[in-house]
């Protein structure tokens, strides 16, 4: 009667393990299955409203934008190429990036980078990857420029790297009045210190 009994109870238990293995074989890897799945499903409405943004923006090449200011300064903007958004038609993007400001005075600033950001309104350019200005005899690299062409202001960011005839600086920032032609170097913790090596 015992024996019946403990028989019974491995039989139960055997069982159980049985169904818990079963259950791991078949149940869990259905799981596995189906969260992949959701994850190719993602990947796909992703990839899919990629392509639809880019149906929804105009590819421009060989731009050129002219401005000119109430000063008398004029802005020439050129690009390989151009991105327009429909739904933000006044933001371009642009690639391969060549920018001259021509004073009035007939002085002349040069910008070139790799990327812009050009509003066609304000005319005001953000100037991204591999930034290179020339001013006069002056150069400066940097890895952002912002041109605020309405307040005749250029910010310039992030490893600048200034060179004139007799001084390289290295700093975070530099900035430029257009209208004054003022010239500020700085960096952003004040606590850090500019770098200047030259000729004094």
């Amino acid at each position: 009667m015992i024996d019946k009994k403990v028989f019974q109870f491995v039989l139960l238990i055997l069982l159980i393990i049985i169904s818990i293995i079963f259950y791991q074989i078949y149940f869990s890897d259905n799981k596995k299955i189906v969260q992949k799945n959701d994850t190719i499903i993602e990947t796909e409405i992703k990839n899919l409203s990629n392509n639809s943004e880019e149906k929804s923006a105009n590819i421009i090449e060989n731009l050129k934008y002219v401005s000119k200011d109430l000063l008398g300064n004029t802005y020439i903007v050129t690009a390989e190429s151009a991105i327009i958004k429909k739904d933000r038609e006044n933001e371009v993007k642009l690639n391969e990036v060549n920018a001259k400001i021509i004073k009035k005075d007939n002085t002349t600033i040069f910008i070139y980078s790799t990327t812009a950001d050009y509003d066609k309104i304000s005319h005001n350019t953000v100037f991204k990857e591999k930034v290179h200005v020339e001013y006069e005899k002056q150069t400066i690299d940097a890895n952002i420029v912002n041109l605020n062409f309405v307040n005749n202001f250029i910010e310039i960011l992030e490893n600048v790297y200034y060179i004139n005839e007799d001084t390289v600086i290295y700093a975070d920032k530099a900035e430029l009045n257009l209208l004054s032609n003022e010239l500020k170097i700085s960096m952003i913790n004040t606590e850090d210190k500019v770098q200047i090596t030259g000729k004094y």
